[in-house]
């Protein structure tokens, strides 16, 4: 529906309902997501419904009653908007009905139970996959030397004193470099794979 002005609306009314709309869509987020044009429609029809209650005076249209009736409005708009992603009401589903909508058959906490023991292999995989890409970037930021100890103490089984000799570094200098190491990982998230 395009509006016009002479077909029900003036063209003030029509000039002060996309000023407002468009401060209020540029200061709420809720608003800024809806479509300009239905914002428009909305408040206008809300109008028409006010208008037809006050007395008709073609020489002081309400101009400044219009703008507080299409402020309000747009306010209970977005007090709506803030309240249904409260509630959760857009995409809620209750875990003790049924998935097709019936009275029988499983319950939707039954399906996703019997899909979670399916999917237990699946998901190890998974989180195996997740933790060789966090270890991954945790051995990106080290050094080549810390790399090499970490190959050293880790798949290769020595011990810190083993990895000393091997590169001819003092202990003490070797247990700062497995503390720097520590705090990468644990900078990473990682912290619960290092061993005490």
């Amino acid at each position: 529906m395009a509006l016009k002005a002479g077909e029900g609306l003036q063209r003030w009314e029509i000039a002060v309902t996309k000023k407002l709309v468009g401060e209020f869509r540029r200061r709420s987020r809720s608003l800024a997501r809806e479509e300009f044009d239905d914002l428009i429609q909305e408040c206008l029809a809300h109008w028409i419904v006010v208008r037809r209650k006050l007395a008709p005076d073609p020489d002081a249209p309400p101009v400044g009653y219009m703008a507080q009736v299409i402020r309000n409005k747009l306010t209970d708009l977005i007090r709506e908007r803030a309240a249904d992603k409260r509630a959760g009401e857009q995409d809620a589903l209750s875990l003790d009905a049924a998935p097709d909508g019936s009275d029988e058959g499983l319950t939707l906490a039954e399906v996703l139970a019997d899909d979670e023991s399916a999917q237990q292999g699946e998901a190890d995989a998974v989180d195996r996959q997740h933790a060789r890409i966090d270890i991954g970037r945790a051995l990106a930021r080290l050094t080549p030397v810390q790399r090499q100890l970490c190959r050293m103490l880790g798949e290769e089984g020595l011990t810190v004193k083993e990895a000393a000799e091997r590169l001819r570094i003092p202990r003490g200098t070797l247990y700062e470099e497995i503390k720097r190491i520590r705090r990468v990982f644990a900078d990473q998230g990682l912290g619960d794979y290092l061993k005490e």
